[in-house]
């Protein structure tokens, strides 16, 4: 077995196939890094008067272990003129989003001793007069009761972070989707190797050869996708820098209203395992429509339609539609922003779960039902055959 699995991964994934997967990896992450530069310097008359360079170094040097907290809200009250520094700006979206869209400037003295409890009457009433899901009142004050644990925000420098965690959104799917096509021909039938599927099958027995290549594709998979994470956590964290991994993801304007009291680090660990639980169920996908469909274009095809389709269900943002069956497909479980602003629960069995752990769960059963449906046809194959 061990001997087929080493074959099928040579046949897969040489050492010039992987290099042009590093590449890609390469590419797409230092790509990503500069556009997300860009962003960080700021104009002036003369061209560029504050560079990415000075706006991080300002935003280090400014904010060593602060929080927000009344001292500093004051602080940047009393401050003239326009906010130029990346900090500064942070803490002015966090503002605007705490106080309906007020400036740190508007702020009375009263709204500046209530942050705290603003942002928990904004997370209560954003449960309360939410349209799609009718929380119980016990739900409702679970919920709360997390909110809570979240006393106190550190504003310290994390940009590495933000920008690492808010990106994986793009990265991982594009991640599984290349993956995808590196593994396409360990089922799927080229006419050129029919020889070489017939004289492997003769050797190993068919048996044994479909269910290394069963493992193989998941080894393979994984492989890749650590790689992938890897080199792209490398190169995105390279001009930020690793400050802020233990900083709680509510100093990040799109997580301040999050309920889940965990730091940037732990994130990122999260979306990691989540993609992971995404990949297992694109990688059963593969095998069952390969297996079925055998010739590697009409596999291809029917994999692309299936992108597609997902990805017009991401762009109608059909509740309905992403909560019964999108939530549990590859695109939407990365899509990781939704998990942690979301609310959104599923009712099981009188339990009420969160759609994290739900959406985890049912696409891990999936994955076994796929896996199941493939060994099985492949075994009716055999025995009518149909090789």
């Amino acid at each position: 077995m061990l001997e087929i699995i080493r074959i099928e991964r040579k046949r897969i994934l040489g050492i010039k196939v992987f290099l042009v997967f590093l590449a890609i990896v390469v590419l797409f992450s230092a790509y990503s890094v500069y556009s997300m530069l860009r962003s960080y310097e700021v104009p002036g008359s003369a061209g560029i008067a504050v560079t990415w360079h000075e706006n991080l170094s300002h935003a280090k040097a400014d904010r060593q272990k602060t929080q927000i907290d009344r001292e500093l809200l004051n602080l940047m009250r009393q401050q003239e003129g326009g906010f130029t520094y990346v900090d500064e700006r942070n803490l002015e979206e966090l503002v605007a989003a705490n106080y309906g869209g007020k400036s740190i400037g508007d702020l009375s003295d009263e709204d500046i001793s209530s942050f705290y409890l603003r942002r928990l009457s904004n997370i209560r009433a954003m449960l309360e007069e939410s349209q799609v899901i009718r929380y119980t009142q016990k739900e409702i004050e679970q919920f709360m009761q997390h909110a809570g644990q979240v006393s106190e925000i550190p504003f310290g420098y994390a940009e590495g972070w933000k920008v690492l965690n808010d990106g994986m959104n793009v990265f991982v799917p594009v991640l599984l989707i290349l993956i995808s096509v590196l593994l396409l021909p360990l089922f799927g039938i080229d006419p050129k190797s029919n020889m070489t599927e017939l004289y492997r099958s003769t050797k190993y027995g068919k048996v044994p050869l479909d269910h290394a290549r069963v493992l193989a594709a998941y080894i393979i998979g994984a492989f890749l996708y650590l790689s992938g994470i890897v080199l792209h956590f490398v190169i995105k964290m390279a001009p930020f820098g690793l400050i802020g991994w233990n900083q709680c993801i509510q100093s990040n304007v799109k997580t301040f209203f999050s309920l889940y009291n965990i730091t940037n680090l732990q994130q990122f660990l999260l979306n990691v395992m989540i993609g992971l639980a995404a990949l297992l169920f694109v990688v059963s996908f593969l095998l069952f429509v390969t297996v079925i469909m055998e010739k590697i274009m009409t596999s291809a095809v029917i994999f692309v339609f299936f992108w597609i389709l997902l990805l017009l269900f991401e762009q109608m943002y059909l509740w309905p539609v992403n909560h019964y069956f999108a939530n549990f497909m590859p695109l939407r479980m990365t899509s990781f922003s939704h998990y942690y602003v979301g609310n959104e629960i599923y009712r099981v069995f009188g339990s009420s779960l969160s759609c994290m752990k739900w959406c985890v769960l049912v696409a891990v059963l999936l994955s076994g039902i796929l896996l199941a449906a493939t060994i099985g046809w492949e075994k009716v194959k055999r025995k009518k055959g149909l090789y």
